[in-house]
């Protein structure tokens, strides 16, 4: 035999053949790429989530500042309606006292004539007394004088001009009493007589009349006219009150009796003595 029969012949290798091996790496991968796509997936929905959520969250801040916001105009619109309901009270009290002004304007220069206690009837001479005593101001002149200037002749001030002095100086408006007032027109060594004076003074006039005298400084200047005629009737009603403290039959001032502060503050002196001795006829 033959070295080339007695040799074995070798055998083609076979390539494998397609079979279930190959179709399991196809299915990995899709399992892959479907798991992937699902993570994806997930993960973008869990972001809007997240995003969603913030949203909600960032709404409901908005919503909790606009309640707040809305609280603060209810309590800002609350206080302008407690204001208004204020000045509107205060317009009403300012409209009754303007009235109650008017009122009183009208009842002081209709009590003006008639400020003087009566129990007589008066003649013509008492009665041009009166007149007198009421017209006489600073800087007139009469036939009693001689036709001197009472700022020559008048040695002290009268009531009325003290009284209109403190007024104007706005003392009165602060409520000052008029025994405590400073006044430029009363001199240190007179200031006795002053203070009893205006003690009575503060025993004598009207509630009316004090309103009227402690007003502003601004309301005494713009009424002026009315601020003498109160003064002078103060002034008037004191002469005839020491006049009946004193006994006089008839307590109607004279032409002679004048409403000096150290005069009237003299015999108010002895009166405000007497009383605390218990002298019944110098007792209100």
């Amino acid at each position: 035999m033959s070295s080339s029969a007695a040799r074995p012949t070798k055998k083609a290798k076979k390539s494998p053949a397609p079979g279930p091996s190959g179709g399991g790496a196809a299915s990995a991968i899709d399992d892959l790429t479907a798991l992937t796509t699902a993570q994806l997936y997930s993960l973008s929905a869990r972001r809007h989530r997240d995003q969603c959520r913030e949203a909600v969250r960032l709404a409901q801040e908005e919503r909790d500042r606009a309640h707040v916001s809305l609280q603060q105009i209810q309590a800002q619109l609350q206080r302008a309606n407690e204001h208004l309901e204020k000045m509107e009270e205060n317009a009403r009290d300012a409209h009754s006292e303007y009235l109650d002004a008017k009122n009183l304007l009208v009842r002081v220069r209709q009590s003006s004539n008639t400020a003087v206690p009566m129990n007589i009837a008066l003649d013509d001479s008492s009665v041009e007394d009166i007149l007198g005593i009421i017209s006489k101001k600073p800087g007139s002149s009469s036939a009693a004088d001689g036709g001197k200037s009472p700022k020559k002749s008048q040695k002290f001030p009268y009531i009325e001009d003290i009284l209109l002095s403190l007024a104007k100086s706005g003392q009165l408006h602060k409520g000052t009493k008029l025994s405590a007032a400073e006044c430029n027109l009363i001199n240190k060594k007179d200031n006795s007589q002053y203070v009893y004076t205006m003690q009575l003074v503060e025993e004598l006039w009207t509630e009316e009349e004090e309103l009227f005298l402690r007003s502003s400084r601004e309301e005494i200047e713009e009424s002026m006219e009315e601020a003498k005629i109160i003064a002078e009737t103060i002034s008037l009603r004191c002469l005839t009150k020491l006049n009946e403290y004193e006994g006089r039959d008839d307590p109607t001032p004279t032409n002679h009796q004048k409403p000096s502060f150290v005069s009237v503050g003299n015999r108010a002196r002895k009166v405000f003595i007497g009383r605390k001795k218990g002298d019944e006829s110098l007792v209100v």
